[in-house]
């Protein structure tokens, strides 16, 4: 039997947030066979995840409709609401084997579902886009200078999944939009995977699949390193509670809540928190799971 569980990630109440499909099966799945469900299920993410050897621990497999992910944030603190409402008890601790690297996740039971929170790890700083190069990549987003917020550099960070952090104006967020249709292999030449968009003054963020088709609702994996950037250019603290919303253009508005500890010189890691709601249960017709024992 081939069930998944459909959840709200950094949502207040259910049909807000982040929507996720997770899929928890004995054996791992055939990976053809995973990225044809999240296609079916139509998620911007989906995760399926398997026992691991190691107690505490599970292996896990993130999809987005277009391709695999070695890590992801809300697909990952979603996993740990679904493992945590399965093993029951107030609080849950797991652990989950990304191709990215091995995730620890914390739980806990609230009223209106489950708040987790995700230890992220040391974040890596890229290259930082220079001056005069700014404008190429304002405009590939249908930005000029006016919209540019010149507190944080334009600049590639990661806290496993690498984005590249335009920070602008409020009005540069509400104008953003993908406007070139080769923006994957121009973030590849700077070693990013996707663009963020970010209104500093607000804490507020944009993004979308790097054709501009979908725009995401909640990115845990760009929060994390953002959180990092404001730290490191002082304009957060070092173990203060930085809110990242999202999701009000598209409709879902979301909050990720953010800690960053270490040094602004040596940050040493990023813990991201958000509330899970539980909103439906499901189960593949026979006819699907045996296309994976075909494959």
């Amino acid at each position: 039997m081939l069930e998944y569980r459909q959840v709200d990630v950094f949502a207040s109440s259910p049909l807000s947030g982040n929507g996720l499909a997770v899929v928890i099966t004995e054996e791992p799945l055939d990976p053809l066979f995973m990225q044809q469900l999240t296609c079916e299920l139509r998620q911007f993410e989906s995760i399926f995840l398997s026992p691991s050897r190691d107690a505490g621990a599970f292996e896990a497999r993130v999809f987005t409709m277009e391709e695999e992910l070695p890590f992801a944030g809300h697909p990952s603190i979603g996993a740990a609401a679904v493992l945590h409402e399965r093993a029951g008890g107030d609080g849950f601790e797991c652990r989950l084997n990304l191709a990215g690297g091995l995730v620890p996740l914390a739980s806990q039971r609230t009223d209106a579902g489950f708040r987790v929170t995700m230890q992220q790890g040391r974040p890596e700083f890229g290259e930082v886009i220079p001056v005069d190069a700014e404008s190429e990549w304002l405009s590939a987003f249908g930005l000029d200078a006016g919209d540019r917020d010149p507190r944080l550099p334009l600049c590639v960070a990661s806290t496993g999944l690498r984005y590249l952090v335009i920070a602008v104006t409020t009005a540069g967020l509400a104008r953003a939009r993908i406007r070139v249709d080769d923006l994957e292999p121009r973030l590849a030449s700077i070693g990013a995977k996707f663009a963020y968009v970010l209104d500093v003054e607000n804490r507020e963020g944009r993004t979308w699949d790097n054709l501009g088709l979908v725009e995401d609702i909640a990115t845990g994996s760009a929060a994390g390193p953002v959180a990092a950037l404001l730290v490191r250019y002082r304009l957060a603290e070092i173990g203060e509670s930085i809110r990242i919303r999202q999701g009000r253009f598209a409709g879902r508005p979301s909050e990720m809540l953010l800690e960053v500890a270490g040094e602004p010189e040596r940050i040493a890691g990023v813990a991201l928190s958000g509330s899970v709601v539980m909103v439906a249960s499901g189960r593949f017709d026979e006819s699907v799971a045996a296309a994976n024992r075909a494959a």
